[in-house]
């Protein structure tokens, strides 16, 4: 008897979630790829300085948003969104985890019909360089 009122509680819990997660909110999965993008860009520049042959992978695993709020990037509707994140760095022979390393990205959000595309955006001086994320 127990069982199924812990199915309709945690069904009740999981649209509740859904529910307060508002209109403003970044999907995981493309916060994920934005920071990865992020720290990928950062990595290739530091082994093209250091000579490296590639740079290693990065696998972000956790993103905790602290902070997100709505804007408008070239006036399309975007996100400023602040938070911590853990990855994992895969090498040749080994790999590192860092843990609770800050992040802050501006996402461009589209929709055309029924096709939502994300960018991952970037500003450099008054102009804003978009990448997209897939």
């Amino acid at each position: 008897m127990k069982r199924p009122i812990q199915i309709i509680l945690s069904i009740v819990l999981a649209i509740g979630l859904v529910a307060c997660g508002g209109r403003y909110s970044v999907p995981g999965a493309v916060l994920k790829k934005a920071i990865a993008i992020s720290v990928d860009q950062t990595q290739q520049e530091i082994s093209q300085q250091i000579k490296l042959a590639s740079a290693p992978k990065v696998i972000v695993d956790r993103v905790k948003v602290t902070e997100q709020s709505p804007l408008k990037i070239e006036g399309i509707d975007s996100y400023h969104v602040k938070g911590v994140y853990d990855f994992t760095l895969k090498l040749s022979k080994r790999q590192d985890k860092q843990v609770d390393n800050a992040f802050d990205v501006y996402l461009q959000h589209k929709t055309e019909g029924k096709t939502q595309t994300w960018s991952l955006a970037q500003q450099s001086g008054e102009d804003w360089n978009l990448a997209a994320i897939e």
